[in-house]
């Protein structure tokens, strides 16, 4: 079984704001050049496509798939809660200071906790493997990241040490000795 996890393009938003499950921003001018880029990379066989329902992703899997593609509110990016569409620097220093002393359990004031999203980032994935047929996963960040850290065995605080661009591909390779990361950030 292939797993193929596509970050979104690059969003349509001004670099210092929080953004994340609450926020519906949407793609940039570039999205064009970057679905351009990424379409000779993706698999020529049919494949299962689930997407974030978020605009920033469903715009994706529609410029990539049409429309054979099943939303699933369990690819949404972490919910921050109070702190969407905020400028970091806004943000209260001992609410970001709380935040990043416990960042795996910490629940952002009206938001989710990265635990939160690392669970029900795995409960889908738990459920595709069993469907053993190949997928591409249209998502966020927060959620590749959970992935790779559940098939890499890295302790979730320290996922957010792995580079996970927008418009790039991350692969898995899942058989019966378990599931490896082919590539990732591609």
């Amino acid at each position: 079984m292939e797993i193929y996890i596509i970050r979104h393009t690059t969003p349509a938003i001004e670099s210092g704001i929080c953004y994340g499950g609450g926020s519906d921003v949407d793609v940039a001018p570039s999205f064009e050049t970057e679905v351009a880029r990424l379409k000779p990379l993706l698999p020529t066989q049919a494949v299962d496509v689930y997407t974030s329902p978020l605009q920033r992703c469903e715009k994706l899997a529609v410029a990539l798939f049409g429309d054979h593609y099943t939303k699933d509110d369990r690819l949404k990016e972490m919910h921050f809660g109070n702190w969407e569409m905020l400028p970091w620097d806004q943000i209260s220093r001992n609410a970001l200071n709380r935040w990043a002393e416990n960042v795996v359990f910490e629940h952002i004031p009206g938001g989710e906790s990265y635990e939160e999203l690392y669970t029900r980032s795995i409960a889908l994935l738990d459920e595709l493997i069993i469907k053993n047929r190949d997928v591409v996963l249209i998502t966020h960040g927060g959620v590749i990241r959970s992935i790779l850290a559940h098939v890499t065995d890295t302790p979730l605080v320290d996922a957010f040490d792995l580079a996970i661009d927008v418009g790039r591909i991350s692969h898995l390779q899942v058989n019966e000795e378990g599931i490896k990361v082919i590539f990732s950030n591609l």
